[in-house]
């Protein structure tokens, strides 16, 4: 090779291997673009050639699973994972490595922190505070540890040092809001230092758009906000879906970020969570002059005024003796005739949250054990895939005559907003009114609210 002209590449090339794929392709994302499309060949591997200008994070998605991708111009960079474990699998090699392995094990680790977070959130502040401050200084001396050893460019520094500050950012939010929300008595305790990370945080860093910990901190930081003003009697004011704390929020997104993605980003998250949990037909006009009010390019109107549409088919008051679901034998069924008279609980899932709808079952045989009087029926949304329900009935321990799906003639290119509907739960009285459509299994009002219509 030594002795011929040799031209460099620039070309930045990505691949790998799926073990165990859901389906038979791998999507490359930068930001909420998308890259191309990437077919899986007959052994499950793919390769995907493109030109970059500088170095970036972007999303590798195998549906239903994404995790970041470090990558430079001129990059070859390979990954193996298996669909059974994806993140804990999940490994890369070739160049970039290092950077890339590096990501996915922080990614790890702060998924670990959930756990702490619930195990924790009971001791001091004090004691949180050094629990949190000790993390913090392990991961940052691995960080320094690897970095001494390795060539890490000046942007991908910014992102790991984020990626682990953010988290530690995260957790402080996370906590303040658990013990604001559960324990008001003990906020006292707060040293008056504890919130002093605010002053570093930068509301509108573009290079971190697609890093988990940096979303993830902001979207708990708003949440955090939403809850500043209330009174610790007034538990309403906690419900992160209530229509009130829901626009809290939506006003903080005008005020804080200026960057695009950003803004809109969390406009949209917000503004579904919004529609959908409205309760009346004011709340609704009300969330729409708010969309129009909201005037940007990347915003898919269309889209969220057919989830007005159908929301509207929802609110408190509205009948369900007409709607029509599909059963496993495939025969259509009307409300009126699943319901027979009695109190319904509908509750909404999908196979590809199938982990919720597994922990869900429990709850739902407690409910159906202490109200034989009342329907729990759930109903599935993957109505534009019969295999895929009927393939996750199939590993559940579930009782098929209370399975059903719904039937809707919505196209393939907006099926996505029906997930805007995973774990809701529909309250309807014996005449097939629609009493409550905000609550969910493990709220304790739902119970309150199931005594109130058997004792009508």
């Amino acid at each position: 090779m030594s002795c011929t002209n040799h031209t460099e590449n620039k070309d930045t090339y990505v691949g790998g291997r799926i073990v165990n794929p859901n389906t038979n392709y791998v999507t490359l994302k930068h930001n909420d673009d998308i890259i191309d499309t990437i077919t899986l060949d007959s052994n499950n591997n793919f390769g995907f050639r493109f030109s970059i200008d500088k170095e970036s994070v972007y999303t590798f998605k195998h549906h239903p699973e994404s995790q970041s991708l470090y990558l430079k111009p001129g990059d070859s960079s390979v990954l193996r994972v298996n669909t059974m474990a994806f993140d804990e699998s999940l490994s890369f090699g070739g160049d970039s490595s290092e950077e890339n392995n590096f990501l996915i094990n922080m990614f790890l680790l702060n998924e670990e922190d959930n756990d702490l977070i619930l195990s924790y959130y009971r001791i001091s502040p004090d004691a949180f505070t050094k629990k949190t401050d000790s993390l913090r200084a392990l991961r940052l001396a691995k960080f320094n540890t690897l970095e001494s050893k390795s060539k890490f460019s000046p942007y991908f520094k910014n992102i790991a040092l984020s990626t682990i500050n953010y988290e530690h950012y995260d957790m402080r939010e996370r906590y303040a809001f658990l013990i604001r929300k559960y324990i008001p008595a003990k906020f006292e305790e707060f040293p008056k230092d504890y919130f002093d990370y605010r002053k570093d945080v930068n509301f509108n860093d573009s290079d971190l758009v697609s890093n988990f910990s940096y979303m993830r901190f902001l979207d708990n930081y708003l949440k955090n906000y939403s809850i500043e003003v209330c009174d610790p009697s007034n538990r309403e004011c906690f419900d992160l879906n209530d229509h009130k704390n829901l626009k809290r929020r939506l006003n903080l997104v005008h005020e804080l970020f200026e960057n695009d993605y950003l803004k809109t980003n969390f406009f949209n998250r917000l503004i579904r969570r919004e529609i959908v949990f409205s309760q009346t037909k004011a709340q609704l006009e009300e969330t729409l002059s708010i969309i129009q009010k909201f005037d940007r390019p990347t915003l898919d109107e269309k889209e969220l005024h057919q989830l007005i549409a159908i929301q509207s088919q929802y609110l408190i008051g509205s009948s369900m003796k007409d709607s029509r679901f599909k059963s496993t034998s495939l025969d259509t069924l009307s409300f009126r005739s699943l319901a027979q008279g009695q109190p319904v609980v509908l509750y909404t899932w999908s196979a590809l949250s199938f982990d919720a709808k597994k922990s869900n079952l429990k709850k739902i045989d407690e409910l159906r054990e202490k109200y034989p009087k009342v329907k729990f029926l759930s109903i599935n949304l993957d109505f534009q895939n019969g295999a895929l329900w009927q393939n996750a009935l199939k590993q559940l321990d579930s009782k098929y005559n209370t399975e059903f799906q719904i039937i809707s003639d919505a196209p393939f290119s907006r099926y996505s907003f029906f997930r805007n509907y995973l774990n809701k739960v529909y309250v309807v009285d014996q005449s097939f009114m629609i009493t409550d459509n905000s609550l969910s299994l493990n709220d304790p009002k739902l119970e309150n609210h199931i005594l109130s219509l058997l004792n009508r």
